[in-house]
């Protein structure tokens, strides 16, 4: 490569120093013979900052000729761009293209090239902490709105107090996204964001949902069929990844929040492949083969490069990025930010160094068995395999690892060494245990009726490297340390065990909703959909209706044991009891038949499934539906129980209490004694699994405040005009890991 060749591939980020004198050029060199052109412009993706540190920021824009197309790349030269930066207070001006005025303190010559598709990312150092600056960009007569951004306090200032919001997963093609508005409308000193900023495909089964029409469809210039010569397309080359970040960045909500706030970002997997690992994807299964037990999946490197190029070119983040380098692995997200002694914010990067998921695709057949719905027990046996297989290579955890070793060293020596009062983790992907105990589920296949994991593509799949770390910070007693995460479309907030077998809480996990994404519920609602999965569906979503036939099921085995049957799996043997107790006038027949009018909407009993007793919403609708004498079936099933009841403590029926009688119109509760199943995930202290939206989080020395911002519905095809329908409150103390709610 000659020198005019390196120079055009990386004389793309530059950098000036607030000082007296203004319109420094900067960039300057041999290779650029010709000037930028100067022409009528517009700033189609408007303008945005990131990563503000003490002293610095990185601004960016986007900048193409008037007549040219928002989305399409334009084949125009170069461009001579002006940055001017104001320290007066321009509030009035944020958002519009009026003229900045006031105090400037920097005005800079810079050139958006065409190389780098007319993007300009320039970091401005020798600014004030804590200061509130405005800035805009200018092209000729061309002028981009105003913007505004706040520099961190000095890392030794006493800082009183820190409020900024966090997100994830924005999908352009689900639901509405009226949440930026409101976003847009907080008081805040920056925005995180965790990931999923773009989602790589269009036309995915899971797209195919409700979406405002003010989102047309994305077309990929490149993008080919996902399967075959119809249905999805995915991103594939640097223009088609280019392309969903422009068509994103043109909605003017989500301009709004970057010309409002800084931010400071990381990724996920949608950046590039969905559940994705280093350069690999898994659109298909990949090979496996069962005599060495050997598995892989597809290696794209290239499109993972064209996935950070067009990261790198359309994130304002402080970031090192190396077109030359030639693996995919040219990028370095993971960083840290101070800002003040209050905060320690540590961003990781838990995709691009991430081995091979512990149970290969290919290995299990499918997903479900390697990323999802997988036995505990073995997937602990296959990470116990890699642990040993790794030895040699001086890091046990080479092959079971989200972190990578490098990473991992410098995330526990950051740790360590910080002074702050809080330690934050910029974390993707839940550490939060997320399982299901299948052995009440009597009716449920053989392999679910033992403990579950419902997602190994989080930290639960990564449990030996999840120990270790939580050990680290155990054992040097790092406290006050909370991860912020997204990933998995849902609210959760709870304790993170350096042992979920048998350990103590270290550290705390705040889990947001996406903003804009379908539901993890509503995942599971398809999923159990299927018919194979039909005996596990109560643990996702119940119904008036559904209820009743739970009833009915109960009602079925009663009747059978009495008859002296053991064998509650012989369907056949229960439905000849139930025909025989008919006849012979010891059970009505409208006992056992379906009652009409009742609904069949869908109720969610996911959220208690994961952090509840499992059970009682579905007894809840059965006492219900027998105290409104809406079916014979819940009202026989309650007759039933009191008369055990009434005889088992020597009372009437009418004397038998009715709680008595709810509790064990639990179908997983211990009949008998009526005692509900053990909570299958204790640690976990709220969880809202239907919803969208984002957090906001206030930081005092003596505590934090999360704020769980939950999105109103679409309305038809219209975003709705109040955006958040719903607000839980988390508080922690500082020093302690208890977690209190309000509404």
């Amino acid at each position: 490569m000659n020198r005019r060749q390196f120079l055009k591939w990386t004389g793309f980020v530059t950098v000036s120093t607030v000082g007296p004198a203004l319109l420094a050029g900067c960039n300057s060199s041999d290779d650029d013979a010709a000037l930028p052109l100067t022409i009528p412009c517009k700033f189609p993706q408007s303008i945005a900052s990131g990563d503000p540190a003490a002293n610095s920021i990185m601004l960016w824009t986007r900048v193409v000729p008037a007549d040219a197309d928002d989305v399409v790349s334009a084949r125009a030269a170069d461009i001579a761009v002006r940055l001017v930066i104001s320290s007066s207070d321009q509030s009035a001006l944020l958002g519009s293209n009026k003229p900045l005025a006031g105090t400037i303190v920097h005005e800079v010559a810079l050139s958006a090239k065409a190389d780098w598709d007319h993007t300009i990312r320039h970091k401005v150092e020798g600014l004030k902490p804590a200061t509130t600056y405005f800035y805009q960009f200018i092209a000729g007569s061309s002028i981009s709105r105003v913007g505004r951004f706040k520099t961190a306090p000095a890392v030794d200032a006493d800082v009183n107090k820190l409020r900024f919001a966090y997100l994830s997963c924005q999908d352009w093609s689900i639901n509405h996204w009226a949440g930026f508005t409101s976003l847009a409308s907080e008081e805040l000193d920056f925005v995180v964001h965790l990931g999923d900023y773009i989602y790589e495909t269009v036309g995915e089964d899971f797209q195919k949902g409700a979406v405002e029409a003010a989102h047309a469809t994305i077309k990929l210039p490149d993008g080919p069929f996902k399967n075959g010569k119809d249905g999805a397309r995915f991103a594939n080359t640097t223009a088609d990844y280019r392309t969903l970040y422009k068509q994103y960045r043109s909605d003017v909500r989500l301009q709004a929040v970057h010309e409002r706030f800084a931010m400071i970002a990381i990724w996920d997997d949608h950046e590039f492949s969905d559940d994705c690992w280093g350069d690999s994807t898994t659109y298909d299964n990949g090979s496996f083969d069962a005599k060495t037990g050997k598995a892989d999946n597809k290696h794209e490197t290239e499109r993972r490069r064209s996935a950070n190029q067009a990261w790198f070119e359309f994130m304002p983040a402080d970031v090192k990025f190396d077109i030359t380098d030639k693996g995919f692995q040219n990028i370095r997200l993971y960083r840290d930010f101070r800002f003040g002694q209050l905060l320690h914010l540590v961003m990781t990067d838990q995709r691009l160094y991430r081995a091979d998921h512990v149970i290969p695709e290919a290995a299990a057949g499918s997903s479900i068995g390697s990323r999802y719905m997988v036995p505990t027990a073995v997937l602990a046996g296959a990470e116990a395999q890699k642990i040993a297989a790794a030895k040699p290579s001086g890091d046990e955890l080479a092959l079971v690892s989200i972190l990578g070793k490098t990473q991992r060293d410098w995330w526990q020596n950051t740790m360590k060494a910080s002074t702050a009062t809080w330690k934050l983790w910029g974390n993707e992907v839940s550490l939060l245990k997320m399982c299901v105990n299948g052995k009440s589920l009597t009716a449920a296949p053989k392999d679910f009726q033992t403990e579950i994991i419902l997602n190994a593509d989080q930290w639960d799949g990564y449990n030996a490297e999840r120990k270790a770390l939580m050990q680290f910070l155990s054992s040097n007693q790092i406290k006050n340390v909370v991860a912020i995460t997204g990933d998995i479309h849902s609210f959760y907030a709870g304790q993170v065990y350096d042992d979920y077998a048998s350990g103590k809480p270290v550290m705390i996990d705040l889990v947001t909703a996406g903003i804009s994404s379908d539901s993890f519920y509503s995942y599971f609602v398809k999923a159990v959909s299927d018919k194979s999965f039909a005996a596990v569906q109560p643990l996702v979503f119940t119904s008036e209706a559904a209820a009743e036939g739970i009833a009915i099921q109960m009602i079925s085995a009663g009747v059978a044991m009495q008859a002296g049957l053991t064998d509650l799996s012989n369907t056949a043997a229960i439905a000849a009891a139930v025909k025989g107790a008919i006849a012979a006038g010891k059970l009505p027949a409208a006992a056992v038949t379906p009652a009409a009018g009742l609904s069949a909407t869908a109720v969610n009993t996911f959220n208690e499934t994961l952090a509840g007793n499992m059970g009682t919403v579905i007894g809840g609708q059965i006492a219900a539906l027998a105290a409104a004498g809406r079916s014979v079936a819940a009202q026989t099933l309650y007759g039933m129980i009191a008369q055990q009841l009434a005889s088992a403590m020597g009372i009437t029926t009418a004397q038998v209490p009715a709680a008595e009688v709810v509790k064990r119109l639990n179908p997983f509760a211990n009949q008998a004694a009526g005692t509900p199943p053990a909570v299958n995930n204790p640690w976990i202290k709220y969880a809202d699994t239907d919803a969208q939206g984002y957090t906001v989080l206030e930081l005092t020395a003596d505590g934090l405040k999360a704020e769980f911002r939950k999105i109103s519905r679409l309305e038809g095809s219209v975003a709705p005009q109040k955006a958040v329908s719903s607000v839980k409150t988390i508080t922690v103390k500082a020093g302690s890991l208890d977690l209190t709610f309000t509404d």
